[in-house]
């Protein structure tokens, strides 16, 4: 029995007599003698949980307890290991395990460049040596190549057009354009095309790829707007062994109309929307319908001459006549190809015509003589020469330089910056 005064065990004291948290120092979580306290205060009063921000059960050394609310203590610095920052531990109430250096972008830097990975010759002496063991990188020849070769990668964000244009027939125009776009097919990841656009007497398939149901640039055009997709346009393309797809010109012995300007505008509009690179094999006559179309849809040109004085004259010619057409944009993406038909040596000076174009500031190519070429069929660059398959990269590249979004460097090798 209580005495006289005291309130009986389990009844709760009067209101006036209890004092207040602040007087005692209790939370008032903290349950008196013979009461349960609330299911929700239950954890809080457990030692481990006495702040709920550190946990010895966590990997990282906190957790939060759900639908507790936290308990404002001071830290307790008995969790915290030696090796952590107390100091920003008591400033931010966190632990800093990683120190803000091991993920500095240069310091990663650093630990990659010890020991990278190159490129192992396998070619001449430093081949032969890379296969008894060595580890030799690429010889000053192999740089260049592939220096060349991501120059021809360059990326397109845009249709870009490249005409092959030459005043005079027989000169190695349509090889130098089966022969280009074959090696930007071959090297380039996106789509690239070939077409015919000569009125008269194209061969282009001839040198490439025929169709095998006989489909043109005439039948392209015409089934235009029935076209709503690649595949559906692709088929009217032949696939050579370089991965070009080449669109045929509609001169046939029984054509009775050459190709016209229009039929050449709204067929290239279509295969502008599916593939990023055009190289298109023109007539002879720049007065043309079809190949006045081809120049002003044009970004680039590729004037071909043969070594002859009578080659040259006419590849002079044809850069004066652009210029007074309004065509100066394409002369100043313009490179000349010097083309060698025979095996002889040619009756007139190459390097003097080079210097000649060089006057003119514009870049020459030499395409040298190659039996495979001279064959007049199918051209498949695994059968060239190498001298030959280098000089069509060394076109393509100059080329690419104008691209654009790129500015070739002054030496002319490696990647261009942005302009």
């Amino acid at each position: 029995m209580a005495g006289a005064g005291q309130a009986p065990v389990g009844s709760a004291a009067p209101q006036a007599d209890r004092p207040s948290a602040v007087e005692t120092g209790h939370h008032p979580a903290q349950p008196e003698a013979g009461i349960a306290p609330p299911a929700h205060t239950q954890f809080a009063s457990r030692p481990e949980y006495a702040n709920p921000a550190v946990s010895q059960g966590s990997p990282t050394g906190y957790v939060a307890s759900p639908g507790v609310a936290p308990v404002h203590s001071a830290p307790d610095y008995s969790r915290v290991p030696d090796r952590i920052n107390r100091q920003a531990y008591e400033t931010t109430g966190r632990i800093e395990v990683l120190p803000p250096a091991l993920a500095s972008a240069e310091l990663l830097a650093e630990i990659a460049a010890v020991r990278q990975a190159h490129l192992r010759s396998n070619a001449g002496v430093r081949g032969a040596l890379n296969k008894v063991g060595f580890n030799l990188g690429l010889s000053p020849a192999e740089q260049r190549a592939e220096s060349r070769r991501t120059r021809i990668r360059r990326q397109l964000t845009a249709p870009y057009q490249i005409a092959v244009v030459s005043v005079k027939g027989g000169v190695g125009r349509t090889t130098t354009a089966a022969g280009l776009g074959s090696t930007f097919a071959k090297l380039r990841p996106d789509r690239v095309v070939a077409v015919d656009a000569n009125p008269d007497f194209g061969d282009l398939s001839s040198r490439t790829a025929r169709h095998q149901f006989g489909l043109t640039l005439r039948d392209l055009a015409a089934a235009g707007d029935r076209l709503d997709s690649f595949s559906a346009v692709h088929s009217y393309t032949a696939v050579n062994t370089a991965d070009l797809a080449v669109v045929a010109s509609p001169w046939n012995t029984d054509a009775g109309d050459a190709l016209t300007g229009d039929e050449y505008r709204h067929g290239v509009q279509i295969l502008r929307r599916h593939y990023n690179l055009l190289v298109v094999d023109c007539g002879t006559g720049v007065l043309d319908s079809s190949t006045n179309s081809v120049l002003h849809t044009s970004d680039a040109v590729v004037v071909v001459t043969p070594a002859t004085v009578g080659g040259v004259t006419g590849a002079v010619a044809t850069l004066n006549w652009l210029s007074s057409h309004g065509f100066d944009q394409l002369i100043a993406n313009s490179v000349v190809a010097i083309v060698r038909q025979h095996p002889v040596k040619p009756t007139v000076d190459v390097e003097a015509i080079e210097k000649l174009f060089a006057s003119a500031q514009r870049p020459t190519v030499q395409i040298p003589f190659d039996p495979h070429l001279a064959e007049g069929s199918e051209i498949d660059l695994r059968m060239l020469q190498r001298e030959t398959a280098l000089a069509f990269e060394d076109l393509a590249a100059g080329l690419a330089d104008d691209f654009p979004g790129y500015m070739a460097e002054p030496s002319g090798g490696g990647p261009g910056a942005m302009r």
